[in-house]
């Protein structure tokens, strides 16, 4: 479950990101030749206030 940082209300979570004119949405990836996906980017949005967070669906790619 995700706080909004900026009202404290709980957020709505797992929504897609899509640039708007094409369905093919964010990827995230490691700097270098190769480009390794990092994973599916998500939205979460706070229902109150309207302030949007993007996050990775498994952040166990970037942990060291």
């Amino acid at each position: 479950m995700r706080e909004c940082i900026r009202c404290k209300k709980q957020m709505s979570e797992d929504f897609d990101v899509k640039v708007e004119g094409a369905a093919y949405g964010l990827k995230i990836t490691k700097p270098g030749i190769f480009k390794e996906s990092l994973g599916k980017v998500h939205a979460a949005v706070c229902p109150k206030c309207g302030y949007i967070e993007f996050y990775l669906e498994d952040a166990s790619k970037i942990q060291e």
